[in-house]
């Protein structure tokens, strides 16, 4: 009997009930009968999902995905090999990418300095595929087209690639070009994402529906409005100023605290659709612009761009000096004009969870959209893809699922393939640290 069942038993006997409602449903939500009113609002049902599905040989749609194994060293590095591929009716277009880093940041922000590095092995290898001639109905990306533009590069403390992040703008940028000259749809799809957009959406409709009902100055309804945007940039500042007002008014702020200490939690919109979406459908798509941090950053840019290379990428500026500080504001020029991005989410069966859509909107920059907005924009080519490519709660995109299994790079053909051939190429055996699991258990 293993050591700690007894114990594992007695602690889950008496907090049974509160472990069952944090699992199953996640953390309660004191709005849930104000989110379904209005995402019943915003809900498009889908009611006849054979109008939208196609025969799957009929559409010619690109897939890309990439993988990584790393394996920190006793050298203090840390090695990865990544894998990014496009594929599409029976055509690959693969790239490797194999380093070690060294860097002073915390393991978590090199693990996200990893991942754009795979990020950007998607972006080429798809940027690949279209120079070659690939000119079908879409490409297919495994995440938010939205989320891998909303965060500015800054200079990360890796050494050797320190202008990594600034290559990574600058395909993508070319990407986005190319599919818009093509005229090829290109698409995010993501399950399970974090993103909170829609329900700071709906949330904002809420909040103005209470402020307009609120016995309070109207001087004091403009600060409570500055408020619910700073907690999403500034949240211990933002909650100072509103506790403040709050001695002011008491009660008459609770409908309002409750709204803000919502807007200040980590809920992700896939759990509140998941929970509040009358039946299969999909949201209404809102165009999305930058964040409140990103979009302060960039009026930084746009004030001396110079100067904001310089404060951002310190060393490379020292090191490189005025061609790289030219260089960098360009790239950060060309962000300027990427375009927004058309988002929503599609729910294709009640026991599952929502898939999440991105897509360029070249109409517009993605500094010409403040806070999300309804669009018009035209998704039926992107339902059908969705549709027609949707498997079922095993597999949300045959297509996506195709290209995981091919590209997939497994730990065991890392360890037992690529590492001991680098071992046999140095004609040393490679030493890992102390956090890499050398002894399996049963």
């Amino acid at each position: 009997m293993p050591a700690f069942l007894e114990d594992f038993v007695h602690l889950i006997n008496g907090k049974r009930d509160y472990l069952r409602e944090r699992v199953l449903k996640g953390k309660f939500n004191p709005l849930e009968d104000e989110f379904k009113k209005h995402m019943a609002a915003h809900w498009v049902p889908l009611n006849d999902l054979s109008s939208f599905s196609a025969d799957i040989s009929s559409l010619n749609v690109m897939a890309v995905d990439s993988s990584v194994y790393s394996s920190l060293l006793s050298s203090g590095g840390i090695l990865y090999i990544s894998r990014g591929m496009a594929m599409y009716r029976g055509i690959v277009s693969k790239k490797m990418d194999v380093e070690v880093i060294f860097s002073r940041e915390k393991m978590s922000s090199v693990n996200d300095f990893i991942t754009a590095k795979m990020e950007l092995l998607e972006f080429e290898v798809a940027l690949e595929a279209l120079k070659n001639g690939f000119d079908g109905d879409a490409i297919l990306i495994d995440g938010s087209l939205y989320g891998r533009a909303s965060h500015l590069p800054i200079e990360p403390r890796v050494d050797d690639q320190r202008d990594a992040l600034l290559h990574y703008f600058r395909v993508y940028k070319n990407l986005l070009d190319f599919c818009h000259k093509s005229n090829v749809l290109l698409l995010g799809i993501s399950k399970e994402s974090r993103s909170t957009f829609y329900r700071d959406y709906l949330l904002h409709i809420i909040f103005n529906e209470k402020i307009r009902m609120l016995d309070v100055e109207e001087e004091d309804k403009e600060l409570l409005g500055e408020i619910f945007f700073q907690v999403l940039d500034s949240e211990r500042i933002a909650f100072e100023r509103f506790y403040r007002l709050k001695k002011k008014y008491g009660v008459k702020l609770e409908t309002i605290d409750v709204i803000l200490q919502e807007l200040a939690s980590p809920r992700p919109d896939y759990q509140l659709i998941a929970r509040c979406a009358p039946s299969i459908g999909y949201t209404r798509p809102l165009l999305l612009g930058p964040s409140i941090r990103m979009a302060k950053r960039l009026r930084e840019y746009i004030k001396n761009p110079e100067e904001f290379v310089r404060k951002y990428f310190p060393r490379l500026s020292a090191e490189r000096g005025d061609d790289f500080i030219q260089w960098a504001s360009n790239v950060f020029k060309d962000i300027l004009n990427f375009p927004s991005f058309v988002s929503f989410y599609v729910l294709l069966d009640l026991r599952d969870s929502p898939i999440r859509i991105d897509m360029p909107y070249y109409d517009k920059t993605l500094f010409e959209v403040g806070w999300p907005e309804p669009t018009g924009a035209d998704i039926e080519c992107a339902l059908k893809i969705v549709v027609t490519g949707y498997c079922g709660l095993n597999a949300y995109n045959i297509w996506l699922k195709s290209v995981d299994e091919k590209v997939r790079l497994r730990r065991k053909v890392a360890d037992e393939i690529y590492l001991p051939y680098l071992e046999k190429m140095f004609g040393e055996k490679i030493i890992r640290g102390r956090g890499y699991r050398r002894v399996k258990y049963p």
